[in-house]
């Protein structure tokens, strides 16, 4: 069956203009794993990933795929340790900084930067390359200021009260009160990514074309781009740390979209790993000698409602979406259990994260009784805005369609309208559209930055990513608070507030959460997926 499920899959996509390569994969597949063909480099890895990329500068870029990249060729005063499994929490290890201290009162960093670092250009890394990093992302009359930055980047410096260069290898950050996940926050991205760029590239080629020319420090170097074909990055050979040297001598990063493509670039033996093999054809490719890697993560699907629009207005109206929802089966049936029903806006694996939880009821009668209440005894039409996703995404607009019949079978009639992931988070900076009443994307985190990119006043459009102007102040100082507690205790109980207080007025609900899942072919050794929505690209190799 699963066989006859990917050649019928094979068959679409060749009616949709895809004929030679399906017609030739599916030879293939049905004589299992083939040999990689010439292109595939002995020592190269091809990976291929759910959506093309943002901007390769990281104080402007989006999308964790493209974050996925962006770690690997950037890097943080301080980093993750990624390579110990899906089940243990990272620890914090020092980076661009050997060593830092934190004053008493938990506002001052102080790092002390490691000696001997250059950026892929030659560039030293010093005390002043971290001032001008500081000085791009957050003043707006610096010369090489990246305007993108503090939309996008609130997350990380809205507590920034300022910086100073100590010495030549000192830098201190003060802030205006304590954070709990400053240093956590540091080694972040996805919306902005609080990493270092090379001065001297920025200067030689400007805000506009340094993306095209992307300098880090990181243990891959930035190698080549065809915008919507690959991304290449090659090993530093002058990496700074010999334990992090990579395996590899250059990793080809690929953009596939559409899920069944993905597979049989896989399966064809085009690419080495995939991200997010369907749910629906997992048996077939571990049949065909293909390893499926799966493990913790903290994406969940979050729904934002459109305040603006008149159907939304009402309370009524927005409790009666999240009790309309079957989560259950959703998560059953649509992601093949490969996921968990989700109420609310706090995230597994992330602070405050309660599994008992719920924000509603599956209630589709109780659901219809308060739309007559709100004055739409007959539902009304809407439209829901979708991006067919990035990374950790599969079949999204299967996940509307989903939720387009559980709306209807209350009264409303939703019509669907897709756009490719970039395009979306666009559109989200700007709000909501009119004429929309809800959208969706994946997120979540393993700190609660995303929240402040999602639920404050401060994210409200033209900023990221308060898209359905929620406008309620109370939430900015909670979330203050929960940055600024003392305990996880006492973060966990703020964030409890938040919680609740989002679930009263109903301006944002989830519906599931999916497990990080990978197909990689035999040959492919030394991946370690992490609890995260990105991991460490140095331990992979290829025998």
């Amino acid at each position: 069956m699963e066989m006859r499920l990917l050649a019928y899959r094979m068959t679409s996509r060749k009616r949709a203009g895809f004929g030679t390569a399906a017609a030739t994969a599916l030879a293939l597949v049905l004589g299992g794993v083939a040999t990689a063909p010439a292109f595939a480099a002995e020592n190269t890895i091809v990976f291929a990933v759910e959506s093309d990329f943002s901007r390769l500068d990281p104080h402007a870029s989006r999308t964790w795929n493209t974050f996925k990249v962006l770690r690997h060729i950037f890097e943080s005063f301080v980093e993750e340790d990624l390579t110990k499994g899906p089940d243990v929490a990272p620890e914090i290890v020092p980076a661009l900084a050997e060593k830092w201290d934190v004053s008493q009162d938990g506002k001052s960093y102080t790092f002390h930067l490691r000696k001997d670092v250059k950026f892929h250009d030659g560039t030293p890394w010093n005390a002043e390359a971290a001032k001008f990093n500081l000085d791009r992302m957050t003043k707006k009359d610096f010369e090489f200021h990246q305007k993108l930055s503090p939309g996008l980047m609130g997350w990380m410096w809205q507590d920034l009260d300022n910086y100073e260069v100590v010495d030549e290898y000192t830098f201190k950050i003060n802030l205006k009160q304590p954070n709990s996940e400053f240093l956590r926050r540091l080694t972040s991205g996805g919306s902005g990514a609080p990493r270092m760029i090379s001065p001297t590239a920025v200067k030689t080629f400007g805000n506009d074309a340094i993306e095209q020319h992307p300098v880090g420090t990181g243990p891959f170097k930035f190698a080549e781009r065809v915008v919507g074909e690959k991304l290449v990055i090659a090993r530093n050979d002058d990496y700074w740390d010999p334990a992090r040297k990579p395996k590899v001598d250059q990793i080809v990063l690929r953009g596939i979209p559409e899920v069944a493509t993905r597979e049989l670039a896989l399966v064809s033996g085009e690419v080495d790993v995939i991200g997010t093999p369907s749910p629906d054809s997992l048996e077939f490719l571990k049949a065909q000698g293909v390893e499926i890697l799966s493990g913790k993560s903290p994406m969940f699907y979050l729904m934002w409602i459109n305040m603006k629009d008149p159907h939304f207005k009402d309370v009524r109206v927005r409790k009666a979406m999240c009790m309309a929802i079957n989560r259950d089966d959703m998560a059953k049936y649509q992601r093949k259990g490969l996921a968990t029903p989700a109420y609310g806006v706090l995230n597994p694996e992330g602070p405050g994260y309660d599994p008992a939880y719920k924000d509603c009821e599956y209630d589709p009668e109780g659901a219809k009784k308060l739309l007559a209440e709100a004055g739409y005894p007959d539902g009304f039409e809407t439209r829901m805005d979708w991006t067919f996703g990035a990374g950790a995404d599969v079949n999204t607009k299967g996940d509307a369609e989903w939720l387009q019949r559980d709306f209807e079978k209350v009264g409303i009639k939703a019509s669907i309208e897709m756009f490719d992931n970039n395009t979306f988070w666009d559109m989200m900076s700007n709000g909501m559209r009119e004429g929309t009443g809800l959208t969706s994307a994946s997120w979540g985190d393993s700190t609660f930055a995303w929240l402040d990119q999602v639920v404050p006043t401060t994210a409200l459009p033209p900023n990221c990513c308060n898209s359905g102007y929620y406008d309620n102040a109370k939430l900015d100082q909670l979330l203050a608070e929960a940055r600024g507690a003392a305990s996880k205790e006492g973060m966990d109980a703020k964030l409890h507030e938040v919680r609740d207080v989002i679930a009263g007025d109903m301006a944002f609900t989830s519906y599931y959460t999916a497990s990080s899942v990978y197909a990689v072919r035999p040959d492919v050794k030394g991946f370690v997926l992490s609890p995260r929505h990105w991991f460490d690209l140095t331990t992979i190799s290829k025998q």
